[in-house]
């Protein structure tokens, strides 16, 4: 049975963002909780190309952008400092809101 505690947040996150779904594909190996990254060319081991449906492997599908702008824009409606809380909502509008929000994010952070 697979221990979830081991399993790496980080490398979850990744597979779960990345949006370049027709290139490669990302996989959980039931047993060890590793990830397995797949492409056409060079299969999970980098060397040897195999078919998705011949792997034993959970596939990881990546959530939708649109996921993750309600998320940005629920965080942003959520924020108790009426200011930083406008320049999060101003930031996730229009093209380039995930970097916009980013970057408000990160200046405004304390050091």
């Amino acid at each position: 049975m697979l221990d979830v505690g081991g399993i790496d947040v980080e490398e979850i996150a990744t597979a779960l963002a990345d949006q370049t779904y027709d290139e490669h594909r990302w996989f959980l190996d039931p047993r060890t909780g590793q990830f397995a990254f797949w492409t056409s060319d060079t299969g999970v081991d980098g060397v040897n190309p195999v078919e998705i449906n011949e792997l034993d492997l959970i596939p990881i599908d990546p959530i939708p952008s649109y996921v993750w702008y309600r998320d940005m824009a629920d965080f942003a409606e959520g924020i108790s400092d009426g200011p930083a809380g406008q320049r999060l909502a101003r930031a996730v509008q229009g093209r380039g809101q995930f970097r916009r929000f980013q970057n408000q994010l990160y200046e405004q952070l304390p050091t």
